[in-house]
């Protein structure tokens, strides 16, 4: 009697074990890297007391010795997949350090520049639409090719990237990033660099992608000898080029005319490809929150009695404006000022030369001239507050809309992993609304006519 075959029910039992080991795997990996990409943010945001960058060198090289063994000893694709990323990324930071590192070896004013000028920066909610032709994502044919994608961001020496995305084929209109990338200590003058890198699934062109026809001959032609032989060479190649290699697929700029408190479209200028085959078929724009804030916004620049317009008064200066309490006791209970006096770069500071300790400052506002006298307890009180306001107004023509417009910045704990947790929740692969329902029309048809208007 021949034995019986295995129902088809007994063997889905382990088919799916197997697949769910491997998402859970897969899982927490990416659970575990936008752990490291939250603590590195964090240390950012924070603007934690950095290493030299002599030691950020040393200490990049124990990440690339630790991430190439890693990769030597990967025996799954997201393994080998993710210490490429982070050799890559590794790499990456090293080279900015080298540079950064000359260039402060040639200019030794660099190394003891101020950061009560700088700001900090937050990019986020990026999106890069698709192209496909429409019979690969319609009619679900045609187009097998699967890559794996990641983003560089960099502003100098400080180098972020994001999380790394795969499979992304066909059936995608866009690849949307839930990473919230953080930099501190940035400059009104900064330039932001996203580079976004691909890689090619190797394993997903396989003979299936062919034309019938190729692979009739193939299969016609080739004797089992001559295959394995064939698949013999062709693993060999594999193990030789083993690490995956990401390459440009295109890039961008940004800087400080960029910033904005919503979502906005950016030029995306794509990389030429020596073959068309292992380009993602990427759109020349992209879609990002990219919102900057100077220290100027939310930091205590200087705090004191004084009398205003005859007033005894408890003053700050803070988010460009001088905020005016009764008392200190008021400001310790969190509240509202009394008045405010506005710093801006149409504002005028002037030392009185009738009254001594006594400083004027000349506002427009509606076309009609508003003055304000502050009153200070000794010359040293006026000359610190007359340097105060001088510089005020200044950063307030370096940073442009950013100061007249406050741009959020996600706190710390808005990271990754609270992002990772929500989409677990949620549904991993739940679709994001449109380009076209989150990107705002009215706000450039408005920025068009200003500008038809003004010339």
């Amino acid at each position: 009697m021949a034995p019986r075959r295995k129902s088809i029910g007994s063997l889905r039992v382990p088919l799916t074990d197997s697949l769910n080991k491997e998402n859970n795997y897969l899982r927490s990996l990416s659970d575990f890297q936008a752990r490291v990409r939250r603590r590195e943010s964090i240390r950012n945001y924070k603007n934690v007391a950095e290493y030299d960058l002599e030691q950020k060198i040393k200490l990049e090289t124990k990440i690339k010795e630790g991430s190439s063994r890693l990769l030597a000893a990967a025996r799954h694709p997201a393994q080998s997949l993710e210490a490429a990323r982070a050799l890559f990324t590794s790499n990456k930071r090293m080279s900015a350090y080298m540079v950064e590192l000359e260039n402060r070896g040639k200019d030794a004013s660099l190394k003891t520049s101020s950061s009560d000028s700088k700001g900090k920066l937050s990019i986020s909610d990026l999106r890069f639409p698709l192209m496909w032709r429409d019979s690969d994502y319609f009619k679900n044919r045609g187009d097998y090719r699967r890559f794996a994608i990641f983003c560089i961001v960099r502003i100098g020496a400080e180098v972020q990237d994001t999380s790394l995305l795969f499979p992304i084929d066909r059936k995608q209109t866009d690849i949307s990033f839930p990473d919230v990338l953080l930099f501190s200590n940035v400059s009104a003058e900064f330039e932001l660099s996203l580079e976004v890198y691909s890689h090619i699934l190797q394993e997903d062109l396989s003979i299936a992608s062919t034309p019938r026809k190729i692979r009739r001959t193939i299969h016609s032609s080739i004797s089992k000898t001559v295959g394995r032989k064939f698949a013999a060479a062709l693993r060999n190649e594999n193990e030789s080029n083993k690490a995956p290699q990401f390459e440009l697929l295109a890039y961008a700029k940004m800087t400080l005319n960029d910033t904005n408190e919503n979502i906005r479209s950016h030029d995306l200028i794509l990389n030429n490809f020596g073959s068309k085959a292992n380009a993602l078929p990427l759109f020349g724009h992209f879609c990002c929150r990219l919102a900057v804030q100077p220290y100027y916004i939310d930091k205590e620049v200087c705090a004191g009695f004084a009398i205003i317009n005859n007033r005894r008064c408890w003053i700050r200066l803070r988010s460009f404006q001088i905020e005016v309490w009764k008392s200190k006791k008021c400001l310790e209970k969190l509240e509202k000022p009394t008045c405010t006096i506005c710093v801006n770069k149409e504002t005028i500071v002037r030392r009185s030369k009738s009254t001594k300790n006594q400083l004027r400052i000349i506002n427009h506002l509606n076309g009609n001239e508003v003055r304000d006298v502050i009153e200070l307890y000794s010359n040293e009180d006026v000359q610190e507050w007359f340097e105060k306001l001088e510089t005020c107004i200044k950063e307030y023509v370096r940073w442009k809309h950013a100061a007249i417009t406050v741009q959020q910045i996600p706190h710390s704990e808005y990271s990754n992993e609270n992002i990772n947790i929500m989409n677990t929740f949620n549904g991993r692969n739940k679709r994001h609304r449109s380009l076209y329902d989150e990107t705002s029309l009215t706000d450039n048809i408005c920025r068009e006519e200003n500008i038809l208007c003004s010339t």
